[in-house]
């Protein structure tokens, strides 16, 4: 099996200096968006394609699209002077609309499945630019519980959380949060593992890393186990690269 497509990625020429707060709200407010965008694909694999990277200093420069291997490549327009003028919501729908007129373009070209992308577009629009993801819900052993792990996104964080089904009523208890800066957020990574531990307990085990993090029911409580040590709090940032 080949390897799943990963992200698109907006370049642009920027005026600000690298690490600064005036770069770093502008990169992740396009990597947020992008995100998102890929997000409502829901696993969608453009044909022979693994990454798309839309490079904007190339516009009126590049005569067609490139594919180098399985990354696909695109110049769009994006107006430094419009795009400084908007607030943040006209930011997020601005760059919505460069990422969809994109891959709409690519689509025709490439005979990808286009409908995926109008669906990705209209439901983003629909859910007012909100970034949840709900993974499937999972049955206690007992069969009398179940829980399932949602991920929420803004544009510098992200909080990985469960509920829990039992008794007629729900409960919300986050896990963690984490630095969003980048194209790829390892808590896609993270949340692969979620599962019951027992009938008490639901949230994340990494075997290979010797790490776990979950909520008790009977505990009320979230707690944290590095290496065979339970702890009420741990500083991710000592096993995760963000």
């Amino acid at each position: 099996m080949g390897a799943s497509f990963s992200d698109i990625t907006l370049y642009t020429p920027t005026p600000y200096k690298n690490d600064t707060p005036e770069y770093w709200g502008e990169t992740s407010l396009k990597n947020f968006i992008c995100d998102l965008y890929v997000q409502k694909m829901y696993g969608y694999k453009p044909p022979q394609a693994t990454r798309v990277t839309l490079q904007s200093a190339y516009y009126n420069i590049w005569d067609r699209t490139w594919k180098n291997g399985s990354v696909f490549s695109i110049a769009p327009l994006f107006e430094r002077e419009k795009y400084e003028a908007m607030n943040k919501r006209e930011k997020y729908h601005y760059i919505l609309d460069i990422v969809h007129r994109s891959m709409l373009q690519l689509s025709e070209e490439y005979k990808w499945d286009k409908e995926v992308f109008e669906r990705a577009y209209s439901q983003i629009i629909d859910c007012d630019f909100s970034f949840v993801i709900d993974f499937p819900t999972k049955i206690a052993k007992d069969k009398k519980k179940q829980g399932k792990l949602v991920i929420e996104k803004t544009e510098r964080t992200t909080t990985m959380s469960v509920v829990i089904y039992s008794d007629n009523r729900s409960i919300k208890r986050k896990l963690f949060d984490k630095q969003n800066w980048f194209w790829y957020d390892k808590a896609y990574q993270i949340a692969k593992h979620n599962k019951w531990l027992d009938n008490n307990r639901f949230g994340v085990q990494m075997k290979d890393l010797n790490f776990s993090v979950w909520y008790s029911l009977n505990d009320d409580r979230v707690l944290f186990e590095v290496n065979g040590e339970v702890k009420e709090e741990y500083d991710l940032k000592r096993m995760f690269t963000f």
